[in-house]
């Protein structure tokens, strides 16, 4: 079987065969995977690398993809483990941590639309945008039609994170879907607390110093 091909048509069978057959060292080869198809538009409109050469721009932003991607791997499968335990899972972490990368394969099928719209549009796709709202430098029906098409699969790479969970923990996809809903929900709070405690901070600067 091969993950890359069957997560499409078998997603439960494919995440039995990575937790069963594959190291953690294949979760690291689908992140490299994950990272050079969307790496590319990782630091796009942000303007941090202009002035770089193309080759530059790409490598720092896969890179820094790539470096980001590992680092959420670790504390994605322990949030897991730990909300799934919540909700009655005897999973463990070292399963979860086989099992979460397998939710990417999907964004890898993203890399030639990714690849001919940098081909197209280069590095404008790096620059600060200043048409369009300031949201984007590609003409608008483009980064609606790419957004959607990324929005889809992303949705399916939900999914399949549902079934992983629900693998690991033995229980079903539907609470695997609550343990993703929980772990968005503390994200979520702790957005808010964090733009709180900002928000204060440079509030009392003007009040101490305006």
């Amino acid at each position: 079987m091969n993950p890359l091909l069957s997560i499409w048509s078998k997603p439960t069978k494919t995440l039995e065969y990575v937790l069963e057959k594959k190291s953690v060292g294949y979760g690291f080869f689908i992140f490299l995977l994950g990272s050079i198809s969307t790496g590319i538009f990782s630091t796009a409109t942000a303007g941090w690398f202009s002035g770089l050469p193309m080759f530059a721009i790409i490598f720092l932003s896969i890179a820094s993809s790539y470096a980001g991607a590992l680092l959420g791997w670790v504390i994605v499968s322990a949030m897991y483990t730990w909300i799934g335990k919540w909700l009655g899972g005897t999973g463990t972490f070292s399963d979860m941590v086989r099992v979460t990368p397998v939710a990417t394969i999907p964004m890898i099928w993203l890399a030639p639309m990714n690849f001919l719209i940098l081909a197209i549009y280069g590095s404008r796709l790096f620059e600060v945008p200043t048409e369009n709202f300031g949201i984007t430098n590609l003409p608008l029906g483009v980064y609606l039609l790419t957004n959607f098409i990324s929005m889809g699969v992303g949705i399916y790479g939900t999914v399949i994170s549902c079934k992983g969970i629900g693998l690991v923990h033995k229980f079903s996809a539907w609470r695997g879907l609550g343990v993703v809903a929980i772990l968005m929900g503390i994200g979520i709070v702790l957005a808010i607390v964090f733009s709180l405690v900002i928000g204060m901070v440079i509030f009392s600067l003007f009040t101490t110093f305006g």
